[in-house]
């Protein structure tokens, strides 16, 4: 049986991409499997060797423009030609994993089955990790052309393959993709890092507010130089520890800003450095509150790897009131939400949040040792399902095979 994962964005150490293919790898190893990747084609030399990724795609998941029509059917002819090209290499595996999928992705592989020689179909497992257009609400204006790509996209994936597994990370986006894709959506966060709850901190000390991760604009970061002095003038022990990556975002123009940060004051330090996986894990355990203050209008119905992590690991969280991926942390007890999506409103959540600091670490730790991580369980459901489909397949060819004795009823 052959695994193969394809994600176009995985180029780098550090973030999603790159936890994902390596969780991904790592759980099927255990089940017997070797796991390749097909990622960008700009993946360093690291990357390549710690991942086994084939460089491959010249466009990013997140690259598009959805200027006009005539895009998505350019960047399908150019994701599709790649793919073929690779699998023609790797052969036709039994398993497709797409840690990100979108529909160009799902249009350019559905298109490689329905061309391909071998009347194998491999099954399908995807994440659908963000609405038809990336940088938009899924059900809002922007998403009405990418919308009718999704639905015809999705619809061929199904008809070319042999089986498709489909997450999203929130129960209100799967929602809207059960209304839009002809299979079945699960809920369940996309592929991450093994991580697990920690022992509540001690309540002594300086409290650390955390925020980490790339930088993108739709992160929010923005918003932090207006809620940082706040809450220094306000809170006399409390520590940030700001991490943003900004090379290769859309936020690299905003640098400056992470400059200012860094000369506010000494209890505010600022990294920029590529993390690997266990020193982002050291980082998130340093932290007693996590501030995730996405911009709702892109995070209303998606999720977030670091929120997912921080539920796994017992950290409180801050996040804006309609971002979807944190209404756990609010019923149960862990979070506080901002009123507003402004600076302002941040500095008065975390204010609030260091208030009750003590009453939201226990209800996150709490919260932590109930978490379930399903991924594993996933994952071998399915490989035993296909294990099951090549036995079945084995012994009906055994049956019609020149001098195959009949079985009796």
């Amino acid at each position: 049986m052959k695994a193969l994962i394809i994600d176009p964005a995985v180029h780098s150490l550090g973030g999603h991409h790159f936890n994902a293919v390596q969780r991904l790898q790592g759980e099927l190893s255990e089940l017997g499997l070797a796991a390749p990747c097909l990622g960008s084609a700009y993946a360093d030399r690291r990357v390549v060797d710690e991942l086994d990724v084939a460089p491959t795609f010249s466009r990013s998941v997140y690259g598009r423009s959805y200027a006009t029509p005539a895009e998505f059917a350019d960047s399908v002819e150019e994701t599709g030609r790649q793919l073929t090209e690779a699998m023609r290499r790797s052969g036709t595996p039994d398993l497709i994993i797409l840690p990100c999928c979108d529909q160009v992705l799902a249009m350019a592989l559905a298109g490689q089955m329905r061309r391909s020689w071998s009347r194998r179909r491999p099954r399908i497992l995807l994440w659908l990790l963000y609405g038809p257009h990336h940088l938009a609400a899924p059900d809002g204006p922007a998403a009405a052309g990418p919308g009718g790509e999704a639905r015809a996209a999705f619809a061929e994936l199904a008809a070319n393959a042999g089986g498709v597994e489909a997450y999203c990370e929130t129960p209100v986006m799967a929602d809207f993709y059960r209304g839009l894709v002809p299979f079945e959506v699960g809920v369940m966060p996309g592929p991450g890092l093994a991580v697990r709850a920690r022992t509540a901190k001690a309540a002594d000390g300086s409290p650390v507010v955390s925020c980490i991760g790339f930088a993108n604009r739709a992160k929010g970061y923005r918003l932090l130089p207006r809620a940082i002095p706040h809450v220094l003038d306000r809170h006399r022990d409390v520590t940030f520890m700001i991490h943003g990556i900004v090379k290769g975002s859309d936020a690299e123009l905003d640098q400056p800003m992470f400059d200012h940060l860094a000369d506010l004051d000494g209890r505010v330090q600022v990294r920029q450095e590529v993390l690997t996986s266990d020193e982002y894990l050291g980082r998130l355990a340093e932290a007693d509150l996590l501030l995730l203050p996405y911009d709702p209008d892109v995070y209303g119905r998606r999720g977030s790897g670091v929120f997912a992590d921080a539920h796994h690991v017992g950290i409180p969280i801050v996040a804006p009131k309609d971002c979807a991926f944190a209404r756990p942390a609010f019923d149960d007890g862990w979070g506080v939400a901002m009123r507003e999506y402004d600076g302002n409103s941040l500095g008065i959540a975390v204010l609030e949040a260091l208030d009750r600091l003590p009453h939201l670490s226990a209800c996150a730790v709490h919260a932590a040792g109930r978490a379930r991580d399903d991924l594993g369980r996933v994952l071998s459901s399915t490989v035993e399902s296909l294990a099951g489909r090549e036995a079945g397949l084995a012994g009906l060819l055994r049956r019609f095979r020149p001098g195959a004795a009949p079985r009796s009823a």
